[in-house]
């Protein structure tokens, strides 16, 4: 199979194709009106399937692309904006989970989505780490406090800064107020030579969130940890990051303890209209 393949008998030269490929390496062939790629022009495509996706006659292949996997969308699935609104507005921070774990087969289909999170020039950089055993995530909030008491008598101020006495005396009493006793941590990392890391990390991050909230997963970013995974040993060890691997952030996952019944007030949001 050719890299890029367009079925001459279903193509309707609507060039549909060619208008929606980002880097415009698509052109219409002079002799026939089918879309082809200009010559040379592989190396350059990003691999972002937006060819295959958008044709409405289904006439575009792409190397290493099975047809089968571009799923069609599915019109009685799509959601009204009252719906929508209600969703984005009702996602929340969770800080009190039960110790219920979320089954196996949730976690991997919210993972899945994550995989749709856009990324700059579509390289999908993000490479991730699924804490779901709840006796390892307990054992990384330990971790996690073992850090900020090396911060305390090594870094006074970056310890003041982070209020680790407060957290550390919670540990102390049994109650986890870095992790809030979720059983499960969900870790974006990427390594030194990704273009975009922070911005593709915190995207695919936020998927992820609203993917948990669509299978009534809670969820909460997880700071103290993201600063702890880039500075304690012990811990990126636990995690099996690489020496040029940081972690950009990460999602602590779990079953929400209460339910909220209203949707909080925030502010008014400035906006310069132009």
């Amino acid at each position: 199979m050719p890299f890029f393949e367009v079925d001459a008998q279903k193509c309707k030269r609507d060039n549909i194709c060619i208008d929606e490929c980002p880097i415009r390496i698509l052109i219409a062939d002079k002799e026939t009106g089918v879309a082809k790629m200009r010559q040379g022009a592989e190396d350059a495509c990003i691999r972002c399937g937006h060819c295959v996706a958008v044709c409405p006659s289904g006439a575009v292949r792409l190397e290493g692309m099975p047809f089968d996997e571009f799923a069609p969308v599915r019109r009685e699935l799509a959601i009204e904006a009252d719906a929508a609104e209600q969703f984005l507005r009702g996602r929340r921070s969770i800080r009190t989970f039960k110790a219920q774990p979320v089954e196996h087969d949730v976690l991997a289909r919210i993972m899945d989505t994550v995989r749709w999170a856009p990324t700059a020039s579509h390289r999908q950089p993000v490479r991730w780490v699924m804490v779901e055993d709840p006796a390892r995530t307990r054992e990384i909030a330990s971790l996690i406090i073992d850090w900020m008491m090396y911060l305390r008598e090594h870094d006074p101020e970056t310890a003041k800064r982070h209020n680790v006495a407060g957290l550390i005396a919670g540990s102390r009493k049994g109650v986890d107020l870095v992790l809030r006793g979720a059983p499960h941590i969900a870790v974006a990392c990427c390594d030194g030579g990704a273009t975009w890391p922070a911005v593709d990390s915190a995207i695919a991050l936020t998927y992820l969130e609203l993917a948990a909230h669509a299978h009534g997963v809670a969820a909460c970013w997880g700071g103290y940890f993201t600063y702890a995974a880039n500075a304690y040993a012990p811990l990126r060890e636990l995690l099996g990051l690489g020496e040029d691997e940081r972690v950009q952030g990460a999602q602590m996952l779990g079953y929400a303890k209460y339910r909220y019944r209203r949707l909080p007030w925030r502010k008014p949001l400035p906006v310069t209209w132009k």
